[in-house]
C-alpha cells in the first residue's frame, strides 16, 4: 500500500510539472501574439551580433523606426533586464517615442556562455562593446546619435561611454547612477546596522556583525548586505510592487529567451560569473577621479530611498560635474532602486518631455 501511495503522488507530481510546462509555453506564446508591433513602420526584432568578437544580442521595439533610438544598458553587471522587463511589459509607451534597445551585454542573459574569456571580463571592454553597437544602431537606423539610459552597473558603461564618444550621444540618463562603491559599501552597511537596531531584531545585527564592515575581499559579502538593503526598502521602496513577486520569474516567461536560457539566468550563472571576473573592478569604481566634465546633456534619475547606490553620492557628484550642455537632478520621492518600475509613469514622462524634447535634434 506504500509503494502504491509513493506512486500516486509521483504521478501527481509530473501531473503538475506537465501543467506547469504547458501553461508556460501557452503563456510564452500569448505574451508574443499580444505585444505585436502592428504600425507598417514598426520594428520588434531579437537580433545575434558581434561585439568585441564575441556572440551578443540585442532586442529591439519600436512602432516608427524614424524615432530617436534610446540604447537601454541594465545593470548588475551581468544583471540582465530584456526578458525581465523589455518593452513587451515596461516600455509600453517609450516604444511610440524611441525605438527603443535592450542588450544583453557580454557575459549576461542570452549573451552568457561558457567560454567567455574571463580576461575579456572590464569595464573597458564593455564600454567598447557598448561603443560598437552604437554604431550598428547609427549605421542601421540611419541615425548619428542615440539617447542613452544607463541603470545601475550599467550606468558605469553608460556615463563612461557618454565621457569618450560625445559625439554619438543626444543625452546620457543616469538612473540609480554608480559613483564611488567603497563609499556606497561605507553607507549600505551603516544604513543596514541601523535599521537592524530599529527593528530589535538581535539575531539579525549578531549576523550583520559578521558580514562586518567593509571593503569585502568576495561579492557574496556584498550579496549578503544587500539582501538585508532590499528587506529595509532600499532597492524596492513600495511594498505593493515588492508583493508582485519575483520579476526574475519573468525570464522563464519571456518569448526572447528559450527555457534553458531562463532557467540559467534565474539561476545567476551569467551575475555570478560576471561578478567574480570582474569583481577587484567593481569594488574599486570611482567615477569621481575619472569624470569631473561631459560634453553632453546629462541626467540623473534617483529615488528618494536608494540604498543599493545611495542617493547623497550621486547629489555630491552632480554639484561638482561641469557639463557644458547641461545637467539636470530629478528624485524621485516615492522610489528606491527600481524607479522604472515603482514610478514608471514618471519616468516615461521625463524622458519623453524632458529628456527627448529638450535635447532630440
Amino acid at each position: 500500500m506504500f509503494l502504491n501511495i509513493i506512486k500516486w503522488v509521483a504521478y501527481i507530481l509530473v501531473g503538475f510539472l506537465l501543467l506547469a510546462f504547458i501553461s508556460l509555453l501557452l503563456y510564452r506564446t500569448y505574451l508574443k501574439n499580444s505585444t505585436k508591433i502592428e504600425t507598417s513602420n514598426g520594428i520588434s526584432s531579437l537580433k545575434k551580433i558581434i561585439l568585441g568578437g564575441l556572440r551578443q544580442w540585442i532586442f529591439i521595439r519600436g512602432t516608427n523606426q524614424n524615432n530617436p533610438v534610446l540604447l537601454f544598458l541594465h545593470g548588475g553587471p551581468g544583471a540582465p533586464l530584456m526578458g525581465m522587463s523589455s518593452s513587451r511589459k515596461f516600455d509600453v509607451k517609450l516604444i511610440k517615442h524611441f525605438t527603443v534597445v535592450h542588450w544583453d551585454q557580454r557575459g549576461a542573459g542570452k549573451s552568457y556562455n561558457n567560454d567567455i574569456p574571463i580576461n575579456s571580463m572590464t569595464f573597458d571592454r564593455l564600454v567598447e562593446d557598448c561603443n560598437e553597437l552604437i554604431d550598428f544602431i547609427r549605421d542601421r537606423f540611419d541615425t548619428q546619435k542615440v539617447f542613452i539610459v544607463g541603470h545601475s552597473g550599467g550606468s558605469v558603461i553608460g556615463i563612461k561611454a557618454a565621457y569618450k564618444y560625445p559625439e554619438k550621444i543626444h543625452a546620457y540618463v543616469g538612473v540609480g547612477q554608480i559613483i564611488n562603491d567603497q563609499e556606497a559599501q561605507n553607507i549600505k552597511y551603516n544604513f543596514i546596522v541601523e535599521e537592524a537596531e530599529k527593528s530589535g531584531n538581535v539575531n539579525m545585527q549578531n549576523v550583520i556583525k559578521t558580514i562586518g564592515f567593509p571593503p569585502y575581499d568576495i561579492p557574496e559579502k556584498l550579496n549578503k548586505i544587500e539582501k538585508y538593503i532590499f528587506q529595509f526598502g532600499g532597492i524596492i521602496h513600495d511594498n505593493a510592487v515588492k508583493k508582485i513577486g519575483s520579476l526574475q520569474l519573468s525570464f522563464l516567461t519571456s518569448p526572447e529567451y528559450s527555457l534553458s536560457e531562463g532557467f540559467a539566468t534565474l539561476l545567476n550563472k551569467g551575475y555570478k560569473f560576471t561578478t567574480i571576473a570582474m569583481w577587484d573592478e567593481i569594488k574599486n569604481i570611482n567615477i569621481t577621479k575619472e569624470i569631473q566634465s561631459i560634453k553632453v546633456p546629462i541626467y540623473f534619475f534617483e529615488g528618494k530611498y536608494d540604498m543599493a547606490t545611495p542617493t547623497v553620492l550621486v547629489e555630491h557628484f552632480y554639484n561638482n560635474i561641469d557639463a557644458e550642455k547641461g545637467k539636470k537632478l530629478i528624485i524621485f520621492e516615492n522610489s528606491a532602486h527600481i524607479l522604472m518600475l515603482e514610478e514608471k509613469e514618471k519616468y516615461e514622462d521625463l524622458l519623453i518631455n524632458l529628456v527627448l524634447k529638450k535635447t532630440y535634434n
